[in-house]
C-alpha cells in the first residue's frame, strides 16, 4: 500500500458538492452576503440573518470574543452550521505595525516582507480574523500624492514580487491548527484614472495586472485566494474579445473567489453596492433575480461553490474555534520580523564624506527635531506607538543631547512658514550644534509633492545648523524622502527611514550606529520640480563600495545568459543589490524605457569579488498576449545590469526566432543545437 500524501481535492469536491445540493436557494444567496459588524445586541436584523444561515461573513474591526460568538451562532444555531468569514483590512498589521507598503518596497526583500506578513496573519488569527482584505498592490498610477504611501513604487516587477510575498505570508497563518488567512489580491485600486507617473498607458497597467494575477495563481494556493481584479469603470471600452482578464473565466483559469464577479451579480440583481462593491448584497434581491432568471442557477452555484471551497481550504469546517492567546505587547526580540523588515527598509541616500556609521570619532551627538522623539509619526496614522529614534539610541546605550529645533505646533498644520517662537528654537539649536561633534536632524513628512522645496522654517533650521557644524546628518520620516540643497549644495549625509511602524526607532538606531548595514534601495526615482532625475530608481548606498566589471551576454538554445563580476572595493564586508533592466532596442518608433525584470543580492567580504548570473527567458523577455500566454518575440534586446537604473553596464543581443519560440514554449526542438553566441556588451 502506498504511504504517499493523500490528495485532498476529491474530499474537497465531494464535501462542497454534497453541501451545495442540500442548500436552499436562499441559503446559497446568503453565502454571497457580507455585512458590516453589527452592534453588540443580538435582537436585530443582522443577528436574525445570521441565525437563518443567510450570512457568509462579517467585515470590520472586531474583537476576539465577538468573533468567537459569531462563529458559535453560525455553527450551532443555523440549519447547516456553515462557519463565517471574518474579514478585516490587515493593512500594516492589527497589533504590531509593520512598515508601510512604500517603505517596505525599499527593502527589495520578498522574504522579509513575507515573514512580516506571517506575523500579521498570526496576530489576525488570534483575533478570529480569517480573511484579509490585502494586499492591494499599486504601482504607476498610485505614485500620485493621494496614494503614494500605499504604492509599491514605480516598477511593476518589484510590486509583483512583493505582492506575492504578502500573499504567501498572509496565507501561511498557523498551519499546525489549519488556521490560515485568506488573502485578497485587490487590483481595482491600482487602476487609478488610467494615467501613470511615467506617462504609461492604461493597457500597460492592465498588462502589469495580468502578470501579477498569473504570478499569484502560480505561486500561491489559487483556491485560497480571493481576487478583486478591476473596477467596472476601468474595464470600459473592452469587449469580450479584448478583455485582458478573460483568461480567468477559462476552465481551470481561476477557481477562487472573484469579488468583482459578486459586484456584477449584484448589478444583475438590480442592486448597486457602494465601495468596496462586494459588501451588503441583498439576499432577497438575489433570490428574486434567480427566480426571474436574470441570474442563472449555474452562475449562482459557481459563485457559492468557490465560497464553500475557500472555507474548506481554510479548515473552517474542522476548527473548534477555541480562543487563541492574543499578543498584547510588541515583541522586542532581535529576530522580530517587524524589526527585520524595518532595518531593511531604511535607505542611505548620501554619505560623502563618510559620516556614517557613527563611531567613537563621531564625538558628542546632538539630536535635533521633535520627530526624533515622536512615537506616533512612524505609525503613519495607525493606532498605537512606535519606538522613537531617541528610544532606539537609548536602548543601544548611545549618549546624546536633544533640542527641538523648532517651536511646537498644535493641530494638523504643516511646518511651512516661520513663526516668532521658531527663531529662538533655531538659535538654541545652532548654539548647541557648535558645542557638538555630530548633529542628527530628524524631520517628519515635510513635503507635499515630489521635488517641492522645504518650507521656510525647515530651510532656516538646516541652514543654521550647517553653518554652525559641517557634520550634519539628516534623517527623514514620513512616506516621501527629501534631499534638500543647503547653501546651494546637497547635504553630505541623508538617510530616509520612511514609515517603519512599531520598531522604527530601534531600526534607525541600528543603521546609524552600524549595528546593521543599510541595504534598502529607492523603489522610485527622486525628481526635481521640473521632472529631472535627482536620484535614480534603485539608488541606495552601503557602508562599503562596489565596482562592476566583465559584463557578458551569451545566447543559448532557449535562454539568454547575462553575467557580471562585482567586487567589494571598500574596507567593510557588505552586500550589493544587482538590478536587471531590459528593453527592445529595435522596436518600431522610439524605444521605450528599460524595464526592471529581476534583482539579486550578493554578500561579499571586503576586498573579495563574485560572479553574478541572470538567466533570461520568457518571464524576462516576454509579453502576454490576449490569451494570457507569455510570448517572446524575435528581435534585438538591450540588457542592463547594475546598482541602480543609471549605474549600469549595458549590452545588446539579438534573439532569433528559433530561440524566441523555445523560450515561449519551454521546449527546444529536437535536433536544434544552437551554440552559445556572444552578445555585444558595453
Amino acid at each position: 500500500m502506498s504511504s504517499g500524501p493523500i490528495d485532498p481535492a476529491p474530499e474537497r469536491e465531494r464535501f462542497v458538492e454534497d453541501l451545495l445540493a442540500y442548500m436552499t436557494l436562499e441559503e446559497k444567496a446568503g453565502q454571497l452576503a457580507l455585512a458590516p459588524q453589527a452592534s453588540p445586541g443580538e435582537d436585530d436584523p443582522f443577528h436574525d440573518q445570521l441565525r437563518r444561515g443567510l450570512l457568509s461573513g462579517v467585515v470590520g474591526p472586531i474583537t476576539q470574543a465577538y468573533a468567537q460568538n459569531l462563529q458559535r451562532i453560525a455553527i450551532e444555531e443555523t440549519r447547516l452550521g456553515i462557519p463565517l468569514f471574518i474579514l478585516a483590512d490587515t493593512g500594516v498589521g492589527l497589533r504590531t505595525t509593520i512598515p508601510a507598503p512604500i517603505s517596505a518596497a525599499a527593502s527589495w526583500d520578498p522574504e522579509a516582507i513575507e515573514a512580516a506578513e506571517r506575523l500579521v496573519a498570526e496576530e489576525a488569527a488570534a483575533l478570529g480574523v480569517n480573511w484579509s482584505l490585502a494586499p492591494s498592490p499599486a504601482t504607476r498610477s498610485y505614485l500620485a500624492q493621494s496614494g503614494f504611501e500605499q504604492s509599491s513604487g514605480e516598477a511593476a516587477h518589484l510590486a509583483e514580487r512583493h505582492a506575492i510575498a504578502r500573499i504567501l505570508g498572509l496565507q501561511s497563518g498557523d498551519r499546525s491548527r489549519r488556521r490560515q488567512i485568506l488573502a485578497c489580491l485587490q487590483l481595482s485600486a491600482a487602476s487609478g484614472d488610467g494615467r501613470t507617473a511615467q506617462g504609461g498607458s492604461l493597457a500597460a497597467d492592465h498588462q502589469e495586472r495580468v502578470r501579477l494575477i498569473l504570478a499569484a495563481l502560480k505561486e500561491a494556493d489559487p483556491a485560497s485566494l480571493a481576487l478583486e481584479r478591476a473596477s467596472r469603470e476601468a474595464m470600459q471600452g473592452y469587449t469580450a474579445q479584448s478583455d485582458p482578464f478573460a483568461f480567468l473565466t477559462h476552465p481551470g483559469g481561476y477557481d477562487g473567489i472573484g469579488l468583482s464577479d459578486w459586484a456584477l451579480l449584484a448589478e444583475l440583481a438590480g442592486q448597486h453596492l457602494p465601495a468596496p462593491g462586494f459588501v451588503g448584497l441583498s439576499v432577497e434581491r438575489f433570490v428574486a433575480a434567480c427566480e426571474s432568471e436574470r441570474i442563472s442557477r449555474a452562475m449562482l452555484d459557481d459563485a457559492v461553490r468557490r465560497v464553500l471551497g475557500a472555507k474548506f481550504d481554510l479548515g473552517l469546517f474542522r476548527s473548534s474555534f477555541e480562543p487563541q492567546r492574543e499578543q498584547t505587547a510588541v515583541s522586542r526580540s532581535a529576530t522580530d520580523p517587524a524589526l527585520n523588515l524595518a532595518r531593511k527598509s531604511i535607505i542611505l541616500l548620501r554619505n560623502s564624506p563618510l559620516m556614517l556609521p557613527l563611531t567613537v570619532d563621531s564625538g558628542e551627538l546632538l539630536l535635533v527635531g521633535t520627530a526624533a522623539s515622536d512615537r506616533s509619526l512612524p505609525m503613519g496614522g495607525e493606532h498605537g506607538e512606535a519606538s522613537s529614534l531617541v528610544d532606539g539610541l537609548d536602548a543601544l546605550g548611545i549618549v546624546h543631547k536633544f533640542v527641538p529645533g523648532l517651536a511646537l505646533r498644535h493641530g494638523p498644520a504643516a511646518i511651512d512658514r516661520m513663526i516668532d517662537a521658531d527663531r529662538m528654537a533655531i538659535g538654541m539649536a545652532g548654539e548647541a550644534a557648535k558645542r557638538s561633534r555630530t548633529v542628527i536632524v530628524t524631520l517628519g513628512d515635510v513635503v507635499g509633492t515630489p521635488g517641492a522645496p522645504l518650507g521656510e522654517a525647515h530651510r532656516t533650521l538646516l541652514e543654521t545648523l550647517r553653518a554652525a557644524n559641517p557634520n550634519v546628518i539628516l534623517v527623514t520620516l514620513g512616506p516621501r524622502p527629501i534631499d534638500p540643497d543647503v547653501g546651494g549644495e546637497p547635504l553630505p549625509c541623508v538617510v530616509h527611514a520612511g514609515l517603519l511602524g512599531s520598531r522604527s526607532g530601534d531600526a534607525i538606531a541600528e543603521i546609524l550606529t552600524g549595528e546593521t548595514e543599510p541595504v534598502a534601495r529607492l523603489p522610485y526615482s527622486m525628481r526635481t520640480r521640473d521632472g529631472e532625475v535627482r536620484l535614480p530608481f534603485g539608488h541606495g548606498l552601503s557602508y562599503t563600495d562596489f565596482a562592476q566589471t566583465d559584463f557578458a551576454l551569451e545566447l543559448g538554445a532557449d535562454r539568454v545568459v547575462a553575467s557580471t563580476t562585482i567586487r567589494n572595493v571598500g574596507e567593510l564586508d557588505g552586500s550589493q543589490l544587482l538590478q536587471l533592466y531590459i528593453r527592445r532596442s529595435d522596436a518600431p518608433g522610439q524605444p521605450g524605457q528599460p524595464v526592471l525584470r529581476g534583482f539579486r543580492r550578493i554578500l561579499l567580504p571586503a576586498g573579495s569579488k563574485g560572479r553574478m548570473t541572470f538567466e533570461l527567458g520568457a518571464a524576462e523577455l516576454g509579453q502576454y498576449d490576449a490569451q494570457a500566454r507569455l510570448v517572446v518575440a524575435e528581435g534585438a534586446y538591450e540588457i542592463r545590469i547594475g546598482m541602480s537604473e543609471k549605474r549600469v553596464q549595458v549590452g545588446e543581443i539579438f534573439v532569433p526566432q528559433a530561440v524566441a519560440d523555445a523560450m515561449t514554449t519551454g521546449r527546444v526542438p529536437a535536433g536544434v543545437t544552437l551554440p552559445f553566441q556572444i552578445g555585444k556588451a558595453g
